[in-house]
């Protein structure tokens, strides 16, 4: 057994419990978030020992800069501890519990490595961020004609045709709240191009960029996202491991699954209950995957998609299967760093 150093992060202050490797507490302490303070409490505890904490906004910067003073950090996933504290819910207690936890093998691993990516990551988000609020922005132009009873126009995005565009507006501050807003538009339109040349630029950087982009349906944005998100293929043993991760994989539930049958038990001979996708998943990827495959399912793999229709229960189903067909292969080449070939992809359908 390890020495446990759970902490309950916070903006400000954190809770620290420090478990012993007989299962006692040995100290609790409320301390600054900082690596300094942090580090000096980590330092004092003997070896072996584990560091412990939720995935949240700091927990890759104290990822990378706590790992030089214990054997392993445990990130753990927040979800599956939303009743940490019980009935009442403190800070300390919640890092004494995690603790516990942890020390009981109860809590699941969320990755982090790849340190090299982290500029990379940062620009993925940074560029999913000025899209929604271009996004945003948009549907608030639209809103304004809509309150009018026009209809909405897509020429008010462009900064050159808005000014006829607002002519249609009866009253003045409605032509005025347009051409602000249109302004506010034009500066994210500009900011999202700008964030998109430094997460491709960052992205080529990566050997697994080239090989991607030859895959159909996958561009340079859809590339990047992969990149950054997988991190390090060969963390995914098998391609069912990535399908878990994209949010391809099927929940089933089963209960009273065996039998006693001739005197001996025996599992029941029934069909497994499915109960969808799974919800633990990374939202980036599943997009990439979902997008890629309804634009292949229209183009380039559409005799593929085809094929799969007809014995799908329905569409999305269908869409599903493409999906994990589309995951499979970016999984392949980025492990192998092969060009795509569509000969290798689809074997059976030679």
């Amino acid at each position: 057994m390890k020495n446990i150093i759970a902490i309950d992060v916070a903006s400000e202050v954190s809770a620290v419990c420090i478990i012993g490797k007989d299962g006692k507490i040995r100290s609790e302490e409320l301390v600054p978030t900082g690596i300094r303070e942090l580090s000096k409490i980590i330092q004092k505890v003997r070896e072996p020992k584990q560091v412990v904490f939720e995935e949240g906004t700091q927990a890759a910067w104290l990822w990378s800069e706590l790992s030089h003073y214990c054997d392993d950090i445990f990130v753990c996933d927040p979800r599956q501890n939303s009743q940490l504290s019980g009935e009442h819910k403190r800070d300390q207690s919640d890092a004494r519990n995690l603790g516990f936890r942890a020390r009981a093998g109860l809590l699941s691993r969320v990755w982090h490595g790849g340190q090299e990516l982290r500029e990379l990551r940062e620009a993925v988000r940074l560029y999913q961020t000025l899209v929604e609020d271009c996004v945003r922005q948009k549907n608030r132009l639209r809103a304004v004609f809509r309150s009018s009873g026009v209809r909405s126009s897509r020429e008010s995005y462009d900064p050159k045709l808005r000014k006829e565009v607002v002519k249609v507006l009866a009253l003045p501050i409605q032509r005025e709240r347009v051409e602000r807003l249109g302004r506010v538009l034009d500066v994210l339109e500009t900011q999202r191009a700008a964030a998109l040349k430094t997460m491709v630029k960052l992205a080529r950087q990566n050997k697994m960029y080239k090989p991607l982009r030859t895959i159909p349906g996958i561009g340079p944005i859809f590339a990047s996202i992969f990149v950054s998100e997988v991190g390090c293929p060969q963390r995914f043993r098998t391609r069912s491991q990535l399908w878990s991760y994209g949010g391809l994989s099927i929940i089933t539930d089963e209960s009273s699954e065996f039998e006693v049958r001739n005197g001996k038990i025996s599992r029941k001979t029934r069909a497994v209950k499915t109960r969808g996708l799974t919800t633990s998943y990374n939202r980036l990827l599943k997009y990439v995957f979902k997008q890629t495959a309804m634009t292949l399912s229209r183009s380039a793999w559409k005799g593929h998609y085809i094929s799969i229709l007809k014995n799908a229960k329905n569409a999305n189903n269908a869409q599903l299967t493409l999906a994990r067909k589309l995951a499979s292969i970016m999984l392949n080449v980025a492990k192998s760093g092969e060009e795509y070939d569509v000969k290798k992809a689809f074997k059976s359908a030679q």
